[in-house]
């Protein structure tokens, strides 16, 4: 019995976790990287010397043995008129020859005014699920999607275990993996992609490459954010995903709405991630998903999307 990803029972099953009641014999504790600017859309290095500073690599602790989730947090520290936030958290590690890992944070939607409030949605744990022998480097890198006048700063929270993760020991079983994810934006090559303002015409995005071998399929992530709001003019719509690899093509799923408003507010809407997850699919790889956003009403200045899909290797 190994580690579970305990803290989201809905994704528990697609991982192969039972969340067995022998698992309050298993440590399970926090620690934190600490945040700093990414008001640029490069990639930065969030945390510093263990945990706090900027610059240095995060030093595993010796009792850990399984980097459990990870739960990314943002925050807009002047809000500008016309100006949402997008942010992607990206994990890496050669010591741990870790795959790709990048998801989202949640995103802050854009305000009219001078006097503008912001909101937006509890962070949300995402599953991770690497294995570790204690005392690796590991690097936590924030990247806006979207460049911001005012500082916006990412930070990070780490769920660690001293028990491997279910399924391994020494090596994965077969089905069991840790968990991988894309996101189709800055770091692979993409951006952004404007959603247009026509009711039911299809966006399409530049898609991102998932690479071999073979992949389980648990997760789909959208966001999409305004630009510049305008009075009864909510933004509400559908993501779709099209692969021909996919074992079913395409997926489709609702985006969580942005609410209309009356007047010239200034309180910004509230953005969400919208999500398409548990799912369990197969998924045969290299493959360049591509993701499509359809809007239900017509609205005055176009948006932005991206998508993000979560994944684990079934060869």
């Amino acid at each position: 019995m190994g580690s579970q990803f305990y803290l989201d029972p809905t994704v528990a099953s697609v991982l192969g976790h039972d969340l067995s009641p022998n698992q309050k014999d298993i440590a399970y504790w926090m620690d934190v990287i600490a945040g700093v600017s990414i008001t640029t859309t490069a990639k930065i290095k969030l945390g510093g010397t263990q945990i706090y500073g900027t610059g240095a690599d995060y030093l595993l602790p010796t009792a850990a043995r399984c980097i459990v989730g990870v739960r990314p947090k943002i925050v807009n520290t002047t809000p500008t008129a016309n100006q949402a936030v997008i942010a992607t958290l990206k994990v890496e590690s050669a010591d741990l020859k870790m795959g790709d890992f990048e998801v989202f944070a949640n995103p802050i939607e854009s305000g009219l005014g001078t006097t503008e409030v912001q909101f937006q949605d509890r962070a949300p744990w995402y599953p991770l699920m690497q294995p570790c022998y204690g005392g690796e480097k590991m690097q936590f890198y924030g990247t806006a999607q979207i460049t911001n006048t005012a500082v916006v700063l990412m930070s990070c929270d780490v769920l660690l275990s001293n028990t491997w993760p279910e399924g391994f020991n020494g090596a994965w079983s077969k089905g069991y993996g840790p968990v991988q994810a894309k996101v189709a934006g800055i770091n692979y090559g993409g951006g952004p992609t404007s959603t247009g303002t026509a009711a039911s015409s299809v966006a399409t995005d530049a898609g991102v490459t998932i690479a071999a071998p073979k992949k389980r399929l648990i997760g789909l992530f959208g966001v999409v954010v305004d630009t510049t709001p305008a009075a009864s003019k909510p933004i509400s719509g559908w993501f779709a995903v099209n692969a021909s690899e996919m074992s079913v093509n395409p997926q489709r799923f609702t985006a969580e709405p942005i609410t209309g408003f009356l007047g010239t507010t200034t309180v910004a809407g509230l953005a969400h991630i919208s999500l398409s997850y548990p799912i369990n699919l197969g998924f045969n790889t290299p493959s360049t998903p591509k993701a499509q956003f359809n809007l239900d009403q017509a609205i005055t200045t176009a948006g932005s999307f991206e998508m993000g899909y979560m994944y684990v290797d079934n060869p």
